[in-house]
C-alpha cells in the first residue's frame, strides 16, 4: 500500500512520535458489538496543549460512530490519561482527516502538557455505563485496524504512529439463507456448474454446513455443504434438457430453500451472457482487502464472470499498480473468469470526471489525473510529466497507445464520486457508462446522453470499496444501494469476448438481479447503430428474478408503451408508501429518510420495509399507531408497506427526509398519491394498488407507427415487484 494508506510499521518512529497498543486483537463478527482499548504512549516529542490524537478507520468501514455523551447508548467512548490534570476535548468528525481516513475521533489536549512516557487511553465501545459497545462493520475484513495519528505540537499536521499490536479479523456471521447462482444461457444437455452459498444477515457469503440437499436439475443433484469448503461451494456437472426457461430449486426434503436465477436452456445457444463488475477497489487506495482477495471474491463468492480492479490514480503508487497487475494476471482464466488489469482515472468533474481504464493485455501504461496523494519515491522518475489532467488528454494518450502498440483499451465513465461530465464522453473509446452502482441509480444520465445525441450502451457496477466486487451490499451512507451488475452478450468467456460485447453495446445493466433481457427493433439488437425503414417493430423478452411490475418502452426519453404482465388490484388494507431521490448529481448526493409516520382514527396491524437491502436500516419499531425507520436513498426507491385497519377518514401523517405531509387512508384507496419535493427526483407516493401476480417471464411487442424520419433510440426499463431494475442499451436507428 502507498504511504498515505499503509500502517506505520517503522518501529524507529516509536521513540520520537510515540506508539499505540490496541487490545484485544481477537476475531470479531460483522454487526456485533465489541470493545477496544487503545493506549497511546507519548514519545520523545512529548505533547503540547492543542496537540492530540485522531483515531479512524478507512472511509468505507461502517463501524458505529463513537460518541462521548451517553454512557448507556451504543458506541460510547471514553478518554483517560496517566497525568493528573490533563483534560481533553473529544468529538467525531466525518471529514476530520485525509482520505482514506476521513471520519475520525478527535482527542484534543485542552489542559496540562504531556511528557514522554505519559499515556492516553481511549476506550471505543466502553460498556461500563450500560452501552452494548462499538458496532462492528457489516462486511468481513482479513486485516482490520484502527489508525491512530498524532500531532505533538498543535501544528495541525498529524502523522500515523507505530502500532505494536497486530491487525484483527472481522468474520462473517452465521448463515441465515441460501443462494444458488447459475449461468444465464446454457446449452441443453451440456454440463455446467452452479454456486451454492450461505449468506449472513448482511448478505455476506459465509461458510455453512448442510447435508442431503437436492437441486432439481436433469437429473437431480445431491448437494452436501461443509464449512470447511469456505464461503461458497461450486457444483460441477449440472445438466438441463429442453428449450425453456428454468429456475432450479434447492430443497431440503420438501422444503424449498431458494431458487436460482432464470436459466434460458436452448439446444442451439450461440452466445453466453457474462455477468461482471466494471469497477471497485481495495486497500491499495481507499478500500479494504488486497487485490488478490478482491479477484478471488469476485470469482469464488460473487460468482461473476469478469471484473477489474480500479484504484484511484492519484493515490495509487507504482508498487500498488504492479500488485494489481499480478493479481489480474494470476486470476485471469479464459472460460472460467476474466480479470482485467486497469486503474481509475480520477479527475474532478471539471476536468471530465471519473472513468475506468481496462486493458485487454496483462500490462498497460498509467496516465494519472494528478499525483495529489503520492510521494516522489512512490512513482517512477518523470511520472508527473505523463499526467493527463483532462479526460480529453487521457483519451488522446490512449489513442496514441492503441495506435503505437495495436493493443486494445476500453474505458467506462461513471457517476460515483467525481461525476463524469457527459460532454467529455468519447463513444469510440467509452462505448458504455454505469447506470447504477453502490453510489445510486443514475437513469438521468442516460436521458442527458439521449438529449445530446450521444450513442452509448449501459452497464451496472458496484464501485465497491469493501472487497466485495460483484456482490456488494451498502456500507456507509455514501454507498446506499446494492451494487449493480453488467450483463454482456458475447460468443466467448474471455477478455476479448467481453471487450467485443461492450464495444458493440450488446449489454444491459441491472441493480444486481440476474434477469434475462433481450430487445430488438426491426431485427436489430440492443446497442446497434444502423439505418432502417419505418415503422419500427420492437419486441423483447424478459425473464425476471421476481414478478414483473412493469416493462417501460422508450423512444429516446419518451415512454411510448408500458407492459404490465401481472394484473394490479387495490387492497384497501395495504398502504404502500414509497420515497426516493437524491440531493444533487455529485458526491454527497445521498439523502436521509430517517423518520416515521403516525395514524389517527385507525390502527396498524403490520409494517414491513420495502427495498432496504441492508440490516442496518429498515423499520426500527412499529405500534398500532406509528412506525419509525432508518433509510437512505440516492436515486433508488425505498419504502414501507402498512397493513391497516382503518376507515377512510383515518389520517396518516408522514415525516421523513424533506417531507412533512398528511393524507387520509380514503385518499390512498381512491387514487395513487404523489408529492414532488424538489432536489433530484425527490418524491413520496402512497397507494393501495398492488401487483400480486407471480409472472416472471414476459414477451412484449409494439410497432412504433409514429416514429417518422430521423434518429430513434429504443430501450426498456424493467421494474420487478422486489424493486430490482434493469435497463437495456438503446437501439439507435436512423429511420427513413
Amino acid at each position: 500500500m502507498g504511504k498515505i494508506t499503509e500502517r506505520n510499521t517503522d518501529a524507529s518512529t516509536a521513540g520520537s512520535w510515540g506508539k499505540v497498543n490496541i487490545s484485544p486483537t481477537d476475531d470479531v463478527f460483522v454487526g456485533s458489538f465489541s470493545t477496544w482499548t487503545l493506549t497511546f504512549t507519548v514519545g520523545d516529542y512529548a505533547m503540547d496543549v492543542g496537540g492530540g490524537l485522531k483515531i479512524g478507520t478507512r472511509r468505507q468501514a461502517d463501524f458505529g460512530q463513537p460518541q462521548f455523551d451517553d454512557p448507556a447508548a451504543d458506541n460510547y467512548a471514553t478518554v483517560s490519561c496517566s497525568r493528573d490534570g490533563a483534560r481533553f476535548e473529544t468529538s467525531f468528525d466525518h471529514r476530520g482527516h485525509k482520505r482514506p481516513f476521513n471520519g475520525v475521533v478527535i482527542v484534543r489536549l485542552a489542559a496540562a502538557p504531556l511528557y514522554p512516557g505519559d499515556t492516553i487511553t481511549v476506550v471505543l465501545g466502553d460498556t461500563s455505563g450500560g452501552s452494548r459497545g462499538l458496532a462492528v462493520q457489516t462486511f468481513p475484513e482479513s486485516a482490520s485496524d484502527f489508525a491512530v495519528f498524532m500531532d505533538p505540537i498543535s501544528s495541525g499536521e498529524y502523522k500515523r504512529v507505530y502500532c505494536e499490536t497486530p491487525n484483527f479479523r472481522i468474520l462473517t456471521g452465521p448463515s441465515e439463507y441460501f443462494t444458488v447462482v447459475a449461468p444465464t444461457l446454457v446449452q441443453a444437455g451440456q454440463p455446467f456448474r452452479v454456486q451454492v452459498r450461505g449468506n449472513d444477515k448482511f448478505g455476506n457469503p459465509t461458510p455453512v454446513t448442510a447435508s442431503g440437499l437436492t437441486l432439481n436439475a436433469d437429473p437431480a443433484v445431491e448437494i452436501n455443504l461443509s464449512e470447511t469448503n469456505g464461503r461458497a461451494t461450486w457444483i460441477d456437472g449440472v445438466t438441463l434438457e429442453g428449450n425453456e426457461v428454468r429456475r432450479l430449486e434447492l430443497k431440503d426434503g420438501d422444503t424449498v430453500l431458494t431458487t436460482t436465477n432464470p436459466i434460458a436452456v436452448s439446444d442451439s445457444a450461440k452466445e453466453i451472457i457474462c455477468w461482471g463488475d466494471t469497477q471497485a477497489q481495495t486497500a491499495s487506495t481507499v478500500g479494504v482487502g488486497t487485490p488478490d482477495e478482491y479477484f478471488a471474491y469476485a470469482r469464488d463468492c460473487a460468482a461473476i464472470d469478469f471484473t477489474t480492479h480500479q484504484g484511484n490514480d492519484f493515490i495509487l503508487s507504482d508498487d500498488d499498480l504492479e500488485e494489481v497487475r499480478q493479481a489480474a494476471l494470476k486470476h485471469n482464466e479464459p472460460g472460467r473468469f476474466a480479470a482485467f488489469f486497469g486503474w481509475e482515472w480520477s479527475g474532478p468533474t471539471g476536468t471530465g470526471g471519473d472513468r475506468n481504464v481496462l486493458f485487454l493485455d496483462d500490462e498497460g501504461p498509467i496516465y494519472r489525473s494528478s499525483h495529489w496523494q503520492l510521494w516522489d519515491e512512490e512513482v517512477a522518475d518523470g511520472a508527473p510529466a505523463t499526467e493527463a489532467v483532462h479526460a480529453r488528454d487521457l483519451q488522446a494518450r490512449m489513442r496514441e497507445y492503441i495506435k503505437e502498440t495495436g493493443r486494445k483499451v476500453i474505458m467506462v465513465p461513471h457517476i460515483g464520486g467525481r461525476r463524469s461530465d457527459f460532454e467529455a464522453q468519447d463513444p469510440e473509446l467509452e462505448p458504455v457508462f454505469e447506470i447504477c452502482s453502490n453510489h445510486g441509480v443514475f437513469e438521468w444520465r442516460l436521458h442527458e446522453f439521449l438529449a445530446a445525441g450521444v450513442k452509448l450502451g449501459v452497464v451496472g457496477a458496484s464501485d465497491d470499496h469493501t472487497c466485495r466486487p460483484g456482490l456488494a451490499y451498502p456500507s456507509t451512507p455514501e454507498m446506499t444501494v446494492l451494487g449493480g451488475l453488467g450483463a454482456i452478450y458475447t460468443s466467448e468467456h474471455s477478455r476479448q469476448g467481453i471487450y467485443d460485447g461492450m464495444m458493440a453495446r450488446h449489454c444491459y445493466g441491472t441493480t444486481g438481479a440476474r434477469m434475462v433481457l433481450d430487445v430488438t427493433a426491426n431485427g436489430h439488437r440492443m446497442g446497434d447503430i444502423t439505418q432502417t425503414q419505418g415503422p419500427v417493430a420492437i419486441s423483447g423478452t424478459v425473464n425476471g428474478t421476481a414478478p414483473i411490475e412493469y416493462i417501460a418502452l422508450f423512444n429516446r426519453s419518451e415512454e411510448i408503451k408500458r407492459f404490465e404482465p401481472n394484473a394490479k388490484t387495490r387492497d384497501p388494507n395495504r398502504v404502500k408508501i414509497i420515497w426516493s431521490g437524491a440531493t444533487h448529481q455529485d458526491r454527497g448526493r445521498f439523502m436521509s429518510w430517517d423518520g416515521g409516520l403516525e395514524i389517527s382514527g385507525g390502527k396498524i396491524n403490520g409494517a414491513e420495509p420495502l427495498n432496504i437491502y441492508t440490516a442496518k436500516y429498515g423499520i426500527d419499531e412499529w405500534t398500532e399507531t406509528s412506525a419509525r425507520w432508518r433509510s437512505v436513498t440516492s436515486g433508488q426507491e425505498e419504502g414501507v408497506l402498512l397493513d391497516v385497519n382503518a376507515p377512510d377518514d383515518a389520517v396518516i401523517t408522514f415525516k421523513a427526509g424533506p417531507a412533512d405531509l398528511s393524507f387520509t387512508v380514503g385518499e390512498a384507496r381512491a387514487a395513487d398519491k404523489r408529492w414532488d419535493l424538489g432536489g433530484l427526483e425527490q418524491y413520496v407516493t402512497a397507494s393501495t394498488l398492488h401487483t400480486d401476480g407471480n409472472t416472471m417471464d414476459a414477451t412484449f411487442e409494439h410497432t412504433d407507427n409514429a416514429c417518422g424520419a430521423g434518429e430513434q433510440a429504443y430501450w426498456v426499463r424493467i421494474v420487478q415487484t422486489d424493486f430490482h431494475r434493469a435497463w437495456s442499451s438503446p437501439i439507435y436507428l436512423e429511420t427513413t
